[in-house]
C-alpha cells in the first residue's frame, strides 16, 4: 500500500478519506464554543427578568467562562500532546455540556449559576477550533488553508442558526428546557465525533509516545517555545482582534435593543455577522493557500475595526447590518489565520502547544472585550467609549502581524531556508 506525506513525515495511508475528519469536525463546531455566546445573547434577557440580576452581573457569568475557556484551550493543548487526542477530548466535551445543561437547574442564586458557567469553560477548550484545527492540520498539506476554513464554517453555521434553534426552544419550552436540550446537543455529538472519527496520523501519535516514554512532551519545551518572537506576535494580534469580534458579538442584541429596533431584527443582525464570518472563513482559507498570510489578515482585521465603528456609533438598521458584515469578516477569519499562521512559523512538532497559547489569550481577549462593554456601558449607559477603545486595539491586532517577516517553515513542516517575503512558500514562484 502507498505511503503518504503528512507535515513533512511519510506514514501509512489513514483507512479512511481524510476529508472525513473536516466533515466530523464541521459539523461538531455546529454545537460548539460559540453556542454560550449566543444563549447569553438570545435567553440573557429572559434570565435577568427572572432573577432580578443586572446586565452585568450576568454577563459577568459570560466573563467568567471566557477566562476559563482560556485556561481550558491552553491546558488542553499540552494534554493533547502528552496524552493523544480522545484520552482529553472526551471528557471535557461531555464536562462543557453538563455545565450548560445545569444551568436550567438554576436558583436564584448567582454562585451557582457562575459555577455552572466554570464548569463548562472548563470543557470548552476541545468544542472550539483549537482542537478541531490540530487534528485538520495533522492531515493536510497544500490544501491545508481550504481544509480549516471549512471546519470553522461551521462556527459559523453556529452563530446563523443557534440564535433561532434557541429562541424557537425558548419560546415552546422556556429558558430552562432550552439550557437542558442545548446542553445535551453540545455534549452528545462533539463526543460522538472524538470516540467515532476524529484522531490523530499515526507518525504523530509514535512522536508523542516516545516523547512521553523519556518524560517530555512532543515539540519544544514550553520555556523555548515562549522565547520565540513570532509566536508572541500571533498571540498579541489574536488577542486583540478577538476583544473586538468576541466582545461585539455579545452584545449585538442589547446594541440594537438599546436603541429601540425590534428583537427579531436584532436577532437578524446577530445572525448577518455570523452569514459574514461563513463567507470569510471559506475565502479565507482559499487564499490562505495562495496569499502571504500576515498582509491578508492586516487587510481583514482593518475592515473588521470599521464594523466595530460602526455597530457602536450609529443606530440606523441598514448601516448595522454593513457593519455586521465587516465584524464577521473578522470573526471568521482570526480562526483559520491563527491555525493556519502557526504552522508557517512554528515548528510542527510543538503545533498543538503554540496553538493552544494562541487560542488562551484568544479567549482573554474575548474576556477583554465582553468586560470592556459591560462595565463602560454600565458607567456610561453606552457603547460608544467601549467601541472606540476596541477599534484602536483591533487597529493594533491588524499591524503587529506585519512585523512576523517571511515564513519560517513550508506547508509540509520543513524549514524554510530562503525567503520571498511577499510569497507563501507553496506560490508557483516560489520562495527560493
Amino acid at each position: 500500500m502507498a505511503t503518504t506525506k503528512t507535515m513533512g513525515v511519510q506514514v501509512s495511508p489513514d483507512p479512511i478519506n481524510k476529508w472525513w475528519y473536516v466533515v466530523s469536525c464541521f459539523v461538531a463546531l455546529m454545537v460548539g464554543v460559540n453556542t454560550v455566546n449566543i444563549l447569553f445573547n438570545v435567553l440573557g434577557s429572559a434570565l435577568t427578568a427572572g432573577f432580578g440580576w443586572s446586565r452585568l452581573e450576568l454577563v459577568s457569568g459570560l466573563t467568567l467562562f471566557t477566562v476559563v475557556d482560556g485556561i481550558s484551550v491552553l491546558l488542553i493543548g499540552f494534554l493533547v500532546s502528552r496524552y493523544g487526542i480522545r484520552k482529553v477530548a472526551i471528557p471535557a466535551a461531555a464536562m462543557f455540556g453538563l455545565g450548560i445543561g445545569l444551568i436550567g437547574l438554576s436558583p436564584n442564586d448567582l454562585r451557582f449559576f457562575y459555577a455552572c458557567c466554570a464548569i463548562s469553560g472548563v470543557g470548552a477548550g476541545a468544542v472550539g477550533p483549537s482542537v478541531y484545527s490540530v487534528v485538520v492540520g495533522a492531515w493536510f498539506d497544500d490544501k491545508r488553508g481550504l481544509a480549516l476554513g471549512i471546519i470553522n464554517v461551521g462556527l459559523g453555521l453556529c452563530g446563523t442558526l443557534m440564535p433561532f434553534l434557541i429562541n424557537g426552544l425558548f419560546g415552546a419550552y422556556g429558558w430552562r428546557w432550552t439550557f437542558a436540550v442545548v446542553g445535551l446537543l453540545c455534549g452528545l455529538i462533539p463526543v460522538v465525533a472524538y470516540g467515532a472519527v476524529l484522531r490523530m496520523p499515526r507518525a504523530w501519535d509514535t512522536a508523542r509516545v516516545t516523547a512521553r516514554s523519556s518524560g517530555k512532551g512532543i515539540g519544544e519545551p514550553l520555556g523555548a517555545l515562549l522565547k520565540q518572537r513570532s509566536l508572541w506576535l500571533i498571540s498579541i494580534s489574536i488577542l486583540l482582534v478577538s476583544a473586538a469580534t468576541y466582545g461585539m458579538l455579545s452584545q449585538i442584541v442589547a446594541i440594537c435593543t438599546d436603541h429601540h429596533i425590534a428583537r427579531v431584527t436584532a436577532l437578524s443582525i446577530l445572525s448577518t455577522a455570523s452569514i459574514s464570518s461563513i463567507a470569510s472563513r471559506l475565502v479565507v482559507g482559499y487564499l490562505l493557500d495562495r496569499l502571504f498570510a500576515p498582509f491578508l489578515a492586516c487587510s481583514i482585521f482593518l475592515l473588521c475595526a470599521a464594523g466595530v465603528v460602526v455597530l457602536t456609533q450609529t443606530a440606523q438598521v441598514p448601516v448595522l447590518y454593513g457593519g455586521a458584515v465587516l465584524l464577521g469578516l473578522g470573526l471568521g477569519a482570526e480562526g483559520d489565520i491563527a491555525a493556519y499562521i502557526i504552522s508557517r512559523y512554528i515548528d510542527k512538532n510543538s503545533y498543538a502547544k503554540a496553538l493552544g497559547i494562541v487560542i488562551f489569550l484568544f479567549a482573554q481577549g474575548g474576556a477583554l472585550g465582553v468586560g470592556l462593554l459591560s462595565y463602560t456601558y454600565s458607567i456610561t449607559s453606552s457603547y460608544t467609549v467601549a467601541g472606540a477603545l476596541i477599534f484602536v486595539l483591533t487597529v493594533l491586532s491588524a499591524f503587529s502581524l506585519l512585523f512576523l517577516g517571511p515564513y519560517r517553515y513550508d506547508v509540509t513542516g520543513a524549514k524554510v531556508t530562503s525567503h520571498h517575503p511577499a510569497l507563501p512558500h507553496n506560490n508557483p514562484l516560489g520562495d527560493h
